[in-house]
């Protein structure tokens, strides 16, 4: 089983990454995408408080899941006691039963890699509309977590931190492309790996 984040930057993608996602065993964590965009709107326009803004956007994390599911078949799930075998799981729940941080550094991404967690795997897979991390101009095919930390990448603010305290790796994988996410999945060299320890 391979745990898998979505980027909300893949929602033109989308069918075509959940028809790949479908030969395999997966538990696809969704991002926010244009849901969470609209959230933030709000956030800004309304003055609303970080911890409703945050709970707003778990939301919109469940909305990116339930078309994810939709476009696929692959089941939507909202605790992994349901896992089996392949799922889209809806983190709002679990999210926000998880003691992170209700910030906007502490997004997707950083969920993904807790639910991961909670899954037992020992890292995952973050399919984006980048090639990898990129530092000083170039594509990095390996990193540690540490040299990211304070670093605007393409990553949550928050996972490099969680990546060493967590002690787990993120593949950083450009999901625009099918050969990738398959080669990704079958366990080759691609895009950037993160390593947390």
């Amino acid at each position: 089983m391979e745990v898998v984040k979505v980027g909300g930057s893949l929602m033109a993608e989308a069918g075509m990454v959940m028809k790949v996602l479908k030969d395999y065993d997966v538990l696809v964590v969704p991002g926010g995408g244009v849901f969470a965009d609209a959230v933030r709107e709000v956030h800004r326009g309304h003055g609303l408080s970080e911890r409703t803004a945050h709970m707003m956007a778990l939301l919109a994390t469940d909305q990116y899941g339930l078309l994810l599911s939709d476009l696929s078949g692959i089941p939507a799930i909202t605790s992994l006691k349901d896992f089996s075998g392949q799922a889209v799981i809806l983190p709002s729940a679990m999210a926000a039963a998880s003691g992170l941080e209700a910030t906007w550094d502490v997004a997707s991404d950083t969920i993904a890699c807790y639910i991961a967690r909670e899954a037992g795997a020992r890292g995952f897979i973050k399919l984006t509309a980048v090639d990898g991390i990129a530092l000083g101009g170039s594509l990095l095919k390996t990193v540690e977590a540490g040299k990211l930390l304070n670093t605007t990448t393409c990553l949550d603010k928050s996972l490099p931190a969680y990546l060493q305290k967590w002690k787990m790796s993120c593949r950083v994988v450009n999901g625009k492309r099918e050969e990738n996410i398959r080669r990704a999945l079958e366990g080759e060299a691609v895009g950037t790996i993160i390593l947390g320890g």
